[in-house]
């Protein structure tokens, strides 16, 4: 059996008003999974970053952290679940500062195609 297709609506957009990444619409309490593998630099206070190829990935507005500062994680390991309508997700390219934003590729990951 195919898994299902997960199609995530974009409810901020990367770029609006200054805002550094796409916000996604979810349910509170929805798994949210790893676009792709690398290291865990920063778990816990709502948010988790990982890196990967020199690439930030930022998942924001999360209620239940399920990872830590160290962990490797594959593409599609669960990082924890969304606490609110909505995830925040962005990439930042090396040297990650504030100008390193990239329009964010979550929708493309399949991964995000394959969970819900």
């Amino acid at each position: 059996m195919a898994a299902p297709v997960h199609n995530p609506v974009v409810v901020r957009e990367f770029g609006d008003a200054g805002h550094s990444g796409r916000d996604y619409r979810t349910e509170p309490g929805t798994a949210v999974r790893a676009t792709l593998a690398g290291v865990v630099i920063q778990a816990g206070a709502g948010g988790v970053v990982i890196e990967s190829n020199a690439i930030w990935h930022v998942y924001d507005h999360l209620g239940d952290v399920t990872v830590s500062q160290g962990e490797t994680v594959e593409t599609g390991d669960r990082l924890g679940t969304a606490a609110g309508t909505y995830l925040h997700y962005e990439e930042r390219a090396a040297p990650y500062e504030a100008d390193g934003h990239r329009s964010p590729q979550f929708d493309l990951h399949t991964n995000a195609r394959r969970y819900g």
